[in-house]
């Protein structure tokens, strides 16, 4: 009975986290086109902004497994806070853009050590169920998504700055961090003996491979999106800062609907039958809403629900299909993902200053497609394993 209610109390401590963690990460966005003005840098300096993000998630993400497995993730969840905290009054005081770079850089390293020890922690507090206890967890990191959109887009429009808006999060973030120091999370248990599985079995692996890409192409979509999409509006179709950041929320917020419903539906119908389905019809709508523009970017926004259940629901399926090693193939499949995030923000940003915002936004529904193709893949190789949730 303790130990159910323990539990429990873990998960909500992980679902307010994963609010938090989407205030911090998917708010860039909102914040682009102050930097640019604040800072006097353009897209390409920004592109290598969201390069030092990406890669510092990259880097702690990899190694963040190794350190769960060592300290416990408890004491993981400790450290991201304490990182995220020191990040963000940095942010606060941010002068020059050099010092915003490495508060960004810090901010990511604590969202990776948060980020990897909720995935790797919850398949020994959740039995059954897991995949609708995945996106719901999920869910509550797009419900941050939104309201962290909505709210700072308005916060902004009534002239409070973006650095009091960091130290408001990092206040916050205190509270909770004393908090949990009173949370008991589960020690796993570790398996010995496990054959020990090289980097050279992973890279020759095509399904590894495979997911690689599938993770990869969505995580950017989905990345990509909270940090361009604002950009977009504002500098190819005129639109205000408050408005952008009104769609782009909306966006978000179909998402987070999505992933309340969307475990139930992948619990009821099957893995990759809908993960390809949902995110076929994601694709297409983003790809009409752009070019029908105007009052048509709603479509956009409304895509948002069928990327949805995408991103958890991969990573879930990847200790279904490889039983041996999941911690360490799940880590380095995340580690990809988010260095393909990493390189195409670069290539974004640089084709909005070579040649035009209009061009540069359909890399995010091309990458979203060829998830899709790689997704395919993935259901061909594992239908004998991933018979039904």
């Amino acid at each position: 009975m303790d130990k159910g209610k323990n539990n429990w109390t873990a998960l909500v401590f992980m679902f307010i986290l994963m609010i938090l963690a989407a205030f911090v990460e998917n708010t860039k966005g909102i914040f682009i086109p102050t930097f640019k003005e604040q800072f006097s840098v353009g897209d390409t300096q920004i592109g290598n902004m969201l390069i030092i993000t990406s890669g510092a998630y990259m880097v702690l993400t990899f190694l963040g497994g190794a350190l769960c497995q060592k300290f416990g993730q408890k004491n993981v969840f400790i450290i991201g806070i304490i990182l995220l905290i020191i990040s963000l009054i940095t942010l606060s005081k941010a002068q020059s853009f050099i010092i915003l770079l490495f508060g960004m850089g810090l901010s990511s390293a604590g969202l990776a050590l948060i980020s990897i020890a909720s995935n790797t922690i919850l398949p020994i507090i959740v039995i059954t169920a897991q995949t609708i206890i995945m996106n719901l967890m999920h869910f509550f990191y797009g419900f941050g998504s939104t309201l962290g959109q909505s709210l700072f887009g308005f916060l902004l429009s009534k002239g409070i700055q973006w650095r009091s808006i960091f130290l408001y999060i990092a206040i916050t973030y205190g509270i909770i961090l004393i908090a949990f120091v009173f949370v008991k999370i589960p020690k796993p248990k570790i398996a010995h003996g496990e054959d020990k599985l090289s980097f050279k079995d992973v890279i020759t692996n095509k399904l590894i491979l495979a997911y690689m890409l599938a993770l990869g192409f969505y995580v950017f979509a989905e990345q990509g999106t909270g940090n361009w999409f604002v950009n977009y509006l504002i500098k190819a179709k005129g639109f205000t800062q408050e408005n952008a950041a009104l769609y782009l929320s909306l966006f978000f917020g179909t998402l987070t609907i999505g992933r309340l419903l969307g475990g139930f539906v992948v619990h009821k119908l099957g893995y990759f039958k809908v993960l390809i389905t949902s995110l076929s019809i994601g694709v297409i709508l983003y790809v009409l809403g752009l070019i029908i523009g105007g009052k048509g970017i709603l479509i956009v926004s409304f895509a948002g629900m069928f990327f949805a259940i995408t991103f958890p629901t991969i990573v879930l399926t990847v200790s279904k299909v490889f039983t041996q090693r999941t911690a360490y193939i799940t880590g380095l499949v995340v580690t990809a993902s988010n260095f393909m995030a990493m390189i195409f923000n670069w290539i974004t940003g640089y084709i909005n200053d070579k040649i035009n915002p209009d061009n540069a936004i359909f890399i995010i529904p091309i990458c979203g497609a060829l998830s899709v193709i790689s997704m395919l893949y993935i259901n061909k190789n594992t239908k004998s394993i991933l018979k039904h949730p």
